[in-house]
């Protein structure tokens, strides 16, 4: 079957974008009956990890066996071939649902791959109600959302890591829209020290982590106020991730 073929294939399932709850004990809040009922309606999943795959969905509640299921896994490795594979089964009429590790699927992950063969293939794309640890970090900060920059992650080198703050930060200062960024858990300590070292003091930072959970962490304020609390901050942060905004 050609691309203008499957175009006006009538039949052809949906590949549907499934957030998954930020932490735990937020699922009811942050999944939709909706939610569930297009989960009961899927036999087909692209993801990350099958493993947490597998979990979700049982603590989701489906009503399906979940070794009934089909599991594809997509990584920095997959093919342009493996995703027409993943997406055969929308070609032949099924839903394939899309889900990454935690929040929505495509930013801040390889999902994007999936969904572009998708639109490619003229397969129906639906993106569904659920968190965004940025969406909701930016919304807390009290930081510009209406004109921002999400970078992902910043070089893991010192120097190089280092660099990148300053010329962001002189975006931030210029424009003053708001700049966001996020860490890996074991380095989140050595970031929030960088930004303190390389920031102007009147630059305000937020830092985000465990969004709605008991023990969510969201604060914002001066880099000179970074400065004199961050030893006290450092054992909240731990080893969890982070999402940095940083603006004028």
């Amino acid at each position: 079957m050609n691309p203008k073929e499957m175009e006006n294939n009538s039949t052809s399932g949906k590949l549907y974008l499934i957030p998954v709850p930020l932490a735990e004990g937020a699922f009811e809040q942050f999944f939709p009956q909706a939610n569930s009922d297009i989960i009961n309606k899927t036999d087909y999943y692209i993801v990350e990890a099958v493993r947490t795959a597998r979990r979700f969905l049982k603590y989701a509640g489906i009503k399906k066996a979940i070794d009934e299921l089909t599991f594809f896994e997509l990584n920095e490795h997959t093919q342009g071939a493996d995703l027409n594979e993943f997406l055969k089964p929308c070609l032949e009429g099924h839903n394939v649902g899309l889900m990454s590790e935690a929040g929505v699927p495509c930013v801040a992950d390889p999902g994007h791959k999936a969904v572009d063969k998708a639109h490619q293939l003229g397969i129906e794309v639906v993106p569904l109600i659920g968190p965004s640890s940025i969406i909701l970090a930016l919304m807390g900060s009290g930081l510009n959302g209406q004109t921002f920059t999400f970078h992902g992650y910043l070089p893991s080198e010192q120097h190089d890591r280092e660099r990148k703050i300053s010329d962001i930060e002189a975006v931030a200062i210029k424009t003053g829209h708001t700049q966001v960024f996020i860490e890996t858990p074991y380095r989140n300590n050595r970031m929030t020290a960088s930004l303190c070292k390389v920031c102007k003091p009147t630059t305000r930072l937020c830092i985000a982590a465990n969004l709605t959970s008991e023990k969510q962490f969201l604060k914002t304020q001066s880099i000179s106020k970074w400065r004199k609390h961050f030893s006290q901050e450092e054992n909240q942060l731990g080893k969890i991730p982070c999402i940095y905004l940083i603006n004028r």
